[in-house]
C-alpha cells in the first residue's frame, strides 16, 4: 500500500476562546456580529452573543484537505479568518440557503456572473480576511491541492437569551 502521508487531512485546534492573545479579535467579531444580526432585522434587547467554538484549522502539506457543505446548526453568525492562504489554496464556497428555489432552479444566462439566480459563490481570500455569515448558510471548502500552506481561524456565535431575575 502506498504511504499517503498526511494526503486528505484538515488538522485542528484546541479552544482559543477567551485566550488573551485573540481578546482583540474576538471583541471585533462580536461587535460586527451583533451589528450584522441587527441589520437582518433581529431583536436582540434580550439577548448575548456568546462564542461556542473557536479555532484554528489547517490543510494537509500534501494536499487534498477540504469540506463537504455544511451549516453550523444552533449557532447565528458563523466566520473565518484567514491566516495562509493564497489563489493555488482552496476556498470558501456558500451555497443559496432558499431549498424550494433549488427544486426550479433554470438555467442562467451567465454563470460567471452573481445573480438572484446563483446556486453559490465563492470568495478567494488573502491573508487578513475576514469573513462572517449566518451560520444557516451552507459552505464547504473546496480542495486543497498542497501546494502552499492553508490555515485559517474558524468560530461560531450564538445568541443566548439574558436570564433577567428579581430580587425581593
Amino acid at each position: 500500500m502506498k504511504k499517503v502521508k498526511d494526503f486528505g487531512m484538515s488538522y485542528h485546534s484546541s479552544s482559543l476562546i477567551n485566550l488573551p492573545q485573540f481578546k482583540l479579535l474576538q471583541d471585533y467579531v462580536s461587535k460586527r456580529s451583533y451589528e450584522i444580526l441587527d441589520h437582518m432585522g433581529y431583536d436582540l434587547s434580550q439577548y448575548n452573543l456568546f462564542w461556542t467554538e473557536f479555532w484554528v484549522q489547517e490543510f494537509a502539506e500534501k494536499g487534498g484537505g477540504h469540506h463537504e457543505g455544511h451549516v453550523h446548526y444552533d449557532n447565528h453568525i458563523s466566520g473565518f479568518y484567514f491566516l495562509k492562504c493564497s489563489d493555488k489554496t482552496s476556498f470558501p464556497i456558500f451555497h443559496d440557503p432558499r431549498p424550494a428555489k433549488l427544486m426550479t432552479q433554470l438555467p442562467l444566462k451567465d454563470q460567471k456572473e452573481v445573480s438572484f439566480g446563483t446556486q453559490m459563490i465563492n470568495y478567494r481570500p488573502k491573508p487578513g480576511t475576514l469573513i462572517l455569515f449566518p451560520s444557516f448558510l451552507e459552505h464547504q471548502f473546496f480542495v486543497d491541492y498542497g501546494v502552499e500552506p492553508f490555515r485559517f481561524m474558524h468560530f461560531n456565535l450564538q445568541a443566548i437569551r439574558k436570564i433577567i431575575t428579581e430580587i425581593k
